[in-house]
């Protein structure tokens, strides 16, 4: 199961791209999780497709710094200006 989310920002203005989550839609042996990279202060999708989370480091496609993955939450912040209740519109499921 995957799905592919946009993140907005009702404070600032802030939207990101189109970020999967989860399985790959037409290779199920992909994974994705968004994370944030606080350098370019932007969600950014990282792929994980053969790596072990728990002991490698993961960096931002544009600048090459480490990005964070979201933790579990009843909310998000806006990785630009820091305002609660970032708004997450799922936009496609597989």
């Amino acid at each position: 199961m995957g799905e592919t989310s946009i993140f907005e920002c009702g404070a600032c203005g802030y939207k990101s791209g189109h970020i999967r989550w989860g399985v790959g839609e037409n290779d199920s042996s992909k994974r994705f999780l968004p994370g944030v990279c606080r350098h370019c202060r932007e969600i950014v999708e990282i792929d994980l497709t053969g790596h072990d989370v728990l002991i490698e480091h993961f960096t931002c496609s544009k600048c090459g710094r480490p990005v964070f993955f979201f933790e579990k939450a009843e909310t998000f912040e806006c990785p630009r200006c820091g305002a609660p209740n970032l708004r997450i519109t799922q936009e496609k499921y597989w």
